[in-house]
Protein backbone atom coordinates (compact mmCIF):
# COMPACT_ATOMS: atom_id res chain seq x y z
CA UNK A 1 0.00 0.00 0.00
CA UNK A 2 1.03 3.45 -0.72
CA UNK A 3 0.61 6.14 2.40
CA UNK A 4 2.19 9.87 3.29
CA UNK A 5 5.37 10.94 2.88
CA UNK A 6 8.20 9.43 5.61
CA UNK A 7 8.70 12.07 8.63
CA UNK A 8 8.97 12.35 12.39
CA UNK A 9 5.32 13.55 13.12
CA UNK A 10 3.00 11.66 15.69
CA UNK A 11 0.60 10.61 12.73
CA UNK A 12 3.14 9.44 10.75
CA UNK A 13 5.15 7.31 13.62
CA UNK A 14 1.24 6.19 14.64
CA UNK A 15 0.30 5.23 10.78
CA UNK A 16 3.64 3.10 10.60
CA UNK A 17 2.69 1.32 14.22
CA UNK A 18 -0.76 0.36 13.04
CA UNK A 19 0.72 -0.65 9.71
CA UNK A 20 2.66 -3.01 11.39
CA UNK A 21 0.67 -4.39 13.62
CA UNK A 22 -2.00 -5.03 10.65
CA UNK A 23 1.16 -6.61 8.17
CA UNK A 24 0.55 -4.42 5.41
CA UNK A 25 3.35 -3.25 3.79
CA UNK A 26 3.65 0.15 2.71
CA UNK A 27 5.66 2.68 0.47
CA UNK A 28 5.74 6.38 0.46
CA UNK A 29 5.41 7.54 -3.26
CA UNK A 30 5.83 11.58 -2.36
CA UNK A 31 8.93 10.67 -0.29
CA UNK A 32 10.77 14.06 -1.96
CA UNK A 33 7.74 16.33 -1.98
CA UNK A 34 6.98 16.80 1.83
CA UNK A 35 5.13 19.84 1.38
CA UNK A 36 2.52 18.27 -0.87
CA UNK A 37 -0.63 20.44 -1.19
CA UNK A 38 -3.53 19.07 0.64
CA UNK A 39 -5.86 19.59 -2.76
CA UNK A 40 -3.10 17.05 -4.21
CA UNK A 41 -3.28 14.45 -0.88
CA UNK A 42 -7.02 14.66 -1.54
CA UNK A 43 -6.91 13.75 -4.83
CA UNK A 44 -4.50 11.29 -4.56
CA UNK A 45 -6.71 9.13 -1.84
CA UNK A 46 -10.00 9.92 -4.18
CA UNK A 47 -8.22 8.19 -7.40
CA UNK A 48 -6.14 5.69 -5.84
CA UNK A 49 -2.95 6.73 -5.94
CA UNK A 50 -2.44 6.77 -2.20
CA UNK A 51 -4.37 5.11 0.45
CA UNK A 52 -3.75 6.78 3.61
CA UNK A 53 -4.07 10.62 4.24
CA UNK A 54 -4.66 12.44 7.93
CA UNK A 55 -6.15 15.46 7.95
CA UNK A 56 -8.83 18.10 10.77
CA UNK A 57 -12.24 15.93 9.60
CA UNK A 58 -15.51 17.99 8.62
CA UNK A 59 -18.53 16.40 7.60
CA UNK A 60 -17.70 16.99 4.01
CA UNK A 61 -14.26 14.75 4.28
CA UNK A 62 -16.04 12.28 6.19
CA UNK A 63 -19.18 12.42 3.56
CA UNK A 64 -16.41 11.98 0.72
CA UNK A 65 -13.91 9.40 2.48
CA UNK A 66 -13.43 6.46 5.10
CA UNK A 67 -12.65 8.16 8.73
CA UNK A 68 -10.82 6.32 11.65
CA UNK A 69 -12.37 7.86 14.71
CA UNK A 70 -8.92 8.04 16.37
CA UNK A 71 -8.16 11.57 17.17
CA UNK A 72 -4.71 11.42 16.32
CA UNK A 73 -3.54 14.31 19.10
CA UNK A 74 -6.50 13.27 21.11
CA UNK A 75 -7.80 16.99 20.89
CA UNK A 76 -5.00 18.57 21.44
CA UNK A 77 -5.09 20.12 17.68
CA UNK A 78 -8.61 21.74 19.01
CA UNK A 79 -6.30 23.95 21.68
CA UNK A 80 -4.81 26.53 19.22
CA UNK A 81 -2.41 29.32 19.51
CA UNK A 82 -1.50 31.87 17.68
CA UNK A 83 2.01 32.96 15.74
CA UNK A 84 2.04 36.76 15.53
CA UNK A 85 4.68 39.29 13.93
CA UNK A 86 7.17 39.68 16.88
CA UNK A 87 6.70 43.39 17.34
CA UNK A 88 2.94 42.51 17.62
CA UNK A 89 3.41 40.02 20.86
CA UNK A 90 0.89 41.76 22.59
CA UNK A 91 -1.87 41.45 20.36
CA UNK A 92 -4.45 40.07 22.19
CA UNK A 93 -3.24 41.44 25.62
CA UNK A 94 -6.78 43.27 26.15
CA UNK A 95 -8.74 40.23 24.23
CA UNK A 96 -11.38 38.54 26.36
CA UNK A 97 -14.13 37.62 24.32
CA UNK A 98 -14.78 36.08 20.94
CA UNK A 99 -16.74 39.77 19.48
CA UNK A 100 -13.22 41.27 20.20
CA UNK A 101 -10.95 38.32 18.49
CA UNK A 102 -13.66 38.84 15.74
CA UNK A 103 -12.02 42.40 15.27
CA UNK A 104 -8.57 40.57 13.91
CA UNK A 105 -7.62 38.49 10.96
CA UNK A 106 -6.62 35.33 10.57
CA UNK A 107 -4.41 32.96 8.34
CA UNK A 108 -5.26 29.40 7.15
CA UNK A 109 -4.91 26.85 4.58
CA UNK A 110 -7.85 27.43 1.97
CA UNK A 111 -9.01 23.61 1.89
CA UNK A 112 -8.24 23.12 5.66
CA UNK A 113 -11.38 22.50 8.03
CA UNK A 114 -10.65 24.87 10.89
CA UNK A 115 -10.79 27.88 7.63
CA UNK A 116 -14.56 27.34 7.80
CA UNK A 117 -14.81 26.68 11.73
CA UNK A 118 -13.33 30.39 12.24
CA UNK A 119 -15.45 31.44 9.54
CA UNK A 120 -18.63 30.50 11.37
CA UNK A 121 -17.53 32.07 14.20
CA UNK A 122 -17.49 35.24 12.34
CA UNK A 123 -13.52 35.53 11.97
CA UNK A 124 -12.15 36.90 8.46
CA UNK A 125 -9.86 34.67 7.86
CA UNK A 126 -6.88 35.29 4.37
CA UNK A 127 -5.94 31.56 2.87
CA UNK A 128 -3.63 30.37 1.01
CA UNK A 129 -2.94 26.96 -1.06
CA UNK A 130 0.65 26.05 0.36
CA UNK A 131 1.20 26.04 3.43
CA UNK A 132 4.51 27.61 3.84
CA UNK A 133 3.40 30.91 1.70
CA UNK A 134 1.32 31.63 5.53
CA UNK A 135 4.59 32.57 6.92
CA UNK A 136 5.54 34.99 4.62
CA UNK A 137 1.93 36.64 4.28
CA UNK A 138 2.02 37.21 7.77
CA UNK A 139 5.32 38.88 8.35
CA UNK A 140 4.41 40.70 5.47
CA UNK A 141 0.86 41.77 7.33
CA UNK A 142 -1.46 40.24 4.86
CA UNK A 143 -3.75 38.91 7.95
CA UNK A 144 -2.93 39.34 11.99
CA UNK A 145 -2.70 35.81 13.12
CA UNK A 146 -1.65 32.17 12.47
CA UNK A 147 -3.87 29.87 14.64
CA UNK A 148 -1.96 26.68 15.06
CA UNK A 149 -2.49 23.67 17.21
CA UNK A 150 -0.57 23.89 20.67
CA UNK A 151 1.90 21.61 19.53
CA UNK A 152 3.02 22.92 16.19
CA UNK A 153 4.11 26.34 16.70
CA UNK A 154 7.32 25.65 17.94
CA UNK A 155 8.87 23.93 15.65
CA UNK A 156 7.75 26.08 12.62
CA UNK A 157 8.79 29.71 14.17
CA UNK A 158 12.23 28.00 14.39
CA UNK A 159 12.00 26.40 10.50
CA UNK A 160 10.88 29.59 9.36
CA UNK A 161 13.37 31.64 11.35
CA UNK A 162 13.97 34.60 8.23
CA UNK A 163 10.53 35.45 9.50
CA UNK A 164 10.28 37.68 12.55
CA UNK A 165 7.63 35.68 14.38
CA UNK A 166 6.52 34.42 17.71
CA UNK A 167 3.68 32.58 19.62
CA UNK A 168 1.01 35.03 21.22
CA UNK A 169 0.87 34.32 24.73
CA UNK A 170 -2.42 35.49 26.38
CA UNK A 171 -4.95 33.20 24.54
CA UNK A 172 -6.06 29.87 23.55
CA UNK A 173 -8.97 28.98 21.04
CA UNK A 174 -11.04 26.25 21.98
CA UNK A 175 -13.10 24.07 19.90
CA UNK A 176 -13.27 20.12 18.81
CA UNK A 177 -11.67 19.18 15.77
CA UNK A 178 -10.03 16.11 15.51
CA UNK A 179 -7.42 14.91 13.17
CA UNK A 180 -8.26 11.64 11.44
CA UNK A 181 -7.10 9.19 9.60
CA UNK A 182 -8.93 9.01 5.73
CA UNK A 183 -8.54 5.94 3.45
CA UNK A 184 -10.67 5.67 0.51
CA UNK A 185 -14.69 5.37 0.84
CA UNK A 186 -14.34 1.99 -1.47
CA UNK A 187 -11.25 0.43 0.40
CA UNK A 188 -13.36 -1.32 3.15
CA UNK A 189 -10.84 -3.49 4.02
CA UNK A 190 -8.21 -1.49 4.66
CA UNK A 191 -10.78 0.72 6.62
CA UNK A 192 -11.26 -2.58 9.08
CA UNK A 193 -7.61 -3.22 9.43
CA UNK A 194 -6.28 -0.06 10.63
CA UNK A 195 -9.39 0.54 12.66
CA UNK A 196 -8.64 -2.93 14.18
CA UNK A 197 -5.28 -1.96 14.71
CA UNK A 198 -5.67 1.47 16.62
CA UNK A 199 -8.05 0.11 19.05
CA UNK A 200 -5.17 -2.19 20.08
CA UNK A 201 -3.00 0.08 20.57
CA UNK A 202 -6.00 2.41 22.71
CA UNK A 203 -6.27 -0.51 24.33
CA UNK A 204 -2.71 -1.48 25.70
CA UNK A 205 -2.02 2.10 26.46
CA UNK A 206 0.47 2.37 23.05
CA UNK A 207 -1.88 5.42 21.78
CA UNK A 208 -1.39 7.56 24.69
CA UNK A 209 2.23 6.59 24.93
CA UNK A 210 3.34 7.36 21.98
CA UNK A 211 1.05 10.90 22.60
CA UNK A 212 3.04 11.70 25.27
CA UNK A 213 6.64 10.43 23.83
CA UNK A 214 5.98 12.96 21.15
CA UNK A 215 8.33 16.17 21.29
CA UNK A 216 6.15 18.25 19.95
CA UNK A 217 3.58 17.45 22.26
CA UNK A 218 5.90 17.85 24.83
CA UNK A 219 7.34 20.85 23.58
CA UNK A 220 3.84 21.94 23.46
CA UNK A 221 2.97 20.93 27.15
CA UNK A 222 6.54 22.38 28.27
CA UNK A 223 5.99 25.83 26.63
CA UNK A 224 2.59 26.78 26.30
CA UNK A 225 1.59 27.97 29.53
CA UNK A 226 -2.18 26.45 29.00
CA UNK A 227 -3.67 26.68 32.51
CA UNK A 228 -2.83 30.33 32.33
CA UNK A 229 -4.34 31.64 28.90
CA UNK A 230 -7.61 33.08 28.95
CA UNK A 231 -9.92 30.71 27.26
CA UNK A 232 -11.68 31.81 24.04
CA UNK A 233 -14.69 28.69 23.28
CA UNK A 234 -15.50 28.70 19.27
CA UNK A 235 -18.08 26.86 18.15
CA UNK A 236 -17.74 23.86 15.69
CA UNK A 237 -21.32 23.63 13.97
CA UNK A 238 -19.47 20.88 11.51
CA UNK A 239 -19.23 17.85 13.43
CA UNK A 240 -20.66 14.67 12.82
CA UNK A 241 -22.66 12.31 14.91
CA UNK A 242 -19.77 9.70 14.76
CA UNK A 243 -17.26 11.57 17.09
CA UNK A 244 -16.06 9.90 19.51
CA UNK A 245 -17.05 12.54 22.33
CA UNK A 246 -18.14 9.18 24.63
CA UNK A 247 -14.81 7.62 24.32
CA UNK A 248 -12.82 9.76 27.17
CA UNK A 249 -9.49 7.66 26.74
CA UNK A 250 -9.30 8.89 23.35
CA UNK A 251 -9.07 12.29 24.46
CA UNK A 252 -6.43 14.69 26.71
CA UNK A 253 -7.06 17.60 28.45
CA UNK A 254 -4.58 20.31 28.77
CA UNK A 255 -6.12 23.15 30.33
CA UNK A 256 -5.61 20.61 33.56
CA UNK A 257 -2.48 19.34 32.72
CA UNK A 258 0.09 19.30 35.62
CA UNK A 259 3.44 18.31 34.22
CA UNK A 260 5.70 15.76 33.75
CA UNK A 261 4.16 13.94 37.05
CA UNK A 262 1.20 13.81 35.70
CA UNK A 263 1.58 12.18 32.43
CA UNK A 264 3.66 9.90 34.72
CA UNK A 265 0.40 9.34 36.25
CA UNK A 266 -1.83 9.15 33.53
CA UNK A 267 0.51 6.64 32.42
CA UNK A 268 0.55 4.13 35.05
Amino acid sequence: MQSYPTDSTLPNKLLIEALNRAELDYVYPHQAQPELANTRIMNDVKNGGLDVMWSMTSAELERDYQALYYPLYRGLMAMRVAIVRRDRADLFADVTSKAQLQHFRAGQGRTWADTEILRHNGIEVATAVKFFNLFYMLEGGRFDFFPRGVHEPWNEIEDFADYQLTVEPDLLLRYTAPLYFFVNKNNQQLASQLNSALESMVQDGTFERMFFADQEVQRALARGNLQNRRVIDLENPYLTEKTPLQRAELWFEPLTYQGPDDVENLNQ
